[in-house]
């Protein structure tokens, strides 16, 4: 891939055997979309420099919670366009909840929400090349 090229990846599945596929290929500038594996099986791809999106289910669902709880921030990102991992299960999700995210992540993390923001915004310039 080239220096401008990234990837989208959303992964439901074997998140371990798939993140090795794509370390084993080189693939770089990759961001897990909506990713819903363990920590253990992410550590690999943030090793290798490639992102997390984190949904605003984070504030219902412990497997997010472990997941923003075990990777650094400097691998975050927050995305709201999976309408059904909204804060309520019921309710279409939308942009407004990455503040819902943005709270969750600073509590998890026990930092102030100003560095989950920044940290976010860097993030998405380092893989998108935006701003």
């Amino acid at each position: 891939m080239g220096p401008q090229q990234y990837s989208l990846l959303q992964l439901r599945q074997r998140f371990g055997h798939a993140i090795a596929l794509l370390l084993e290929s080189s693939a770089t500038r990759i961001q897990m979309h909506a990713f819903d594996g363990k920590a253990g099986a992410a550590l690999p791809a943030v090793e290798a420099g490639n992102f997390f999106s984190i949904t605003p289910s984070v504030i219902r669902s412990r497997q997010k919670q472990k997941l923003v709880k075990w990777l650094p921030l400097a691998c975050l990102l927050v995305e709201t366009d999976n309408l059904v991992l909204g804060p309520i299960p019921a309710m279409r999700n939308e942009p407004a909840n990455l503040s819902i995210s943005i709270q969750t992540i600073a509590q998890i993390k026990n930092v102030p929400e100003a560095a989950v923001m920044e940290a976010v915004s860097e993030n998405t310039r380092r893989l998108y090349g935006v701003w």
